[in-house]
């Protein structure tokens, strides 16, 4: 796909990040996690649908031994931008208690999703929480929570779209990050 290329329905994508730039920090992260979880039991926790393609990549980079889990997120679903309920689901499969979690998520926009999912997690007793994100807003926070790590900073009133981030569940397979330009909701 070009920087700048309309797909369906007039909706028009401006390349953000491309694949090679998101392959070189994933990589840079991999390499900080394995410093600091080096031959220690680790549980990587990716938040789906939206971290898929993050997490098979981080995964395949990290050196670490791990077990790999998941829990499903929703605040947004099919509604598009509008902010709703947050509902997580698989926290009772997870055994974690005495494990470093490392949670891995797509995008931190208001660290609501992150900071509860922390939270519930603390209850389990792992011996520690840290969390990974593709994307972080830079914005401040209405709760009190920032990632461990971030790959890329965006703006505010960006909306993105692929690498695993949806829009109303589509473009996810998009190979980079893209804006969403032009009249698309």
């Amino acid at each position: 796909m070009s920087e700048s290329q309309v797909l369906n329905h007039d909706i028009e994508f401006e390349q953000l990040i491309s694949d090679e730039e998101i392959q070189g920090r994933v990589a840079a992260i991999a390499a900080a996690i394995d410093e600091r979880y080096g031959g220690q039991e680790l549980i990587v926790v990716m938040i789906m649908k939206g971290a898929i393609c993050f997490v098979a990549d981080l995964i395949r980079a990290i050196n670490t031994d791990f077990s790999l889990e998941y829990l499903r997120c929703s605040s947004y679903g099919k509604s598009g931008t509008q902010r709703g309920e947050l509902k997580i689901s698989g926290l009772e499969d997870l055994e974690i208690e005495g494990k470093h979690v490392l949670l891995v998520d797509d995008i931190c926009d208001s660290g609501h999703t992150l900071k509860a999912v922390s939270e519930a997690i603390e209850k389990k007793n792992s011996a520690s929480i840290a969390s990974v994100v593709l994307l972080s807003r830079k914005v401040k926070r209405p709760v009190n929570y920032e990632p461990d790590f971030t790959l890329f900073s965006i703006e505010q009133d960006d909306f993105v779209v692929g690498y695993g981030l949806d829009y109303k569940e589509k473009y996810r397979g998009l190979p980079g990050v893209y804006t969403v330009k032009g009249n698309w909701s």
